[in-house]
């Protein structure tokens, strides 16, 4: 049985009442209890991370930056002491660098539209529309997710 167009609007309009909650509550203790990780790692790495980038508590470009790069697969692949700011990493003398190449391409895509959202600008289609065809609904709410951070001075 196919689940009526309402049902799923319903669910979307509170997904987005939710975020909205956590951007607007972003200044609570402990608000990171609430996020999406995909998993205890995700969530244990990037409370972490966020306190060698101590700039993450109060600009939430840094903050947001540091719950991507917190994905277990994405710290595989990067060395967190060697970097400035989280994101940059991801390019080596204007090129997407070998390390970047060595993610799937749905974590890739996830990375490019953090990095974008940072104005880290590549040449290629913007991240955003290339991710629709790689990323499942994990992935989606990981990005979800990050936007929540990342807009935490919006309201």
């Amino acid at each position: 049985m196919m689940r009526k167009t309402y049902d799923k609007e319903t669910n979307i309009n509170e997904m987005f009442d939710y975020l909205e909650y956590q951007i607007k509550n972003s200044g609570s203790r402990r608000i990171e209890d609430a996020y999406y990780y995909y998993n205890h790692e995700h969530k244990e790495m990037y409370l972490s991370i966020k306190g060698y980038f101590a700039e993450s508590l109060n600009n939430p470009e840094v903050d947001a930056a540091c719950y991507i790069i917190a994905i277990p697969e994405i710290l595989e692949v990067i060395d967190i002491f060697e970097l400035t700011f989280p994101m940059e990493w991801i390019k080596t003398d204007g090129r997407l660098s070998d390390r970047f190449k060595q993610l799937k391409p749905r974590i890739q895509y996830l990375v490019l539209a953090a990095a974008e959202a940072s104005n880290i600008q590549f040449n290629t289609q913007p991240a955003l529309s290339l991710a629709m065809n790689y990323w499942n609904t994990e992935q989606l709410k990981v990005f979800w997710q990050f936007t929540a951070i990342r807009r935490k001075n919006a309201m």
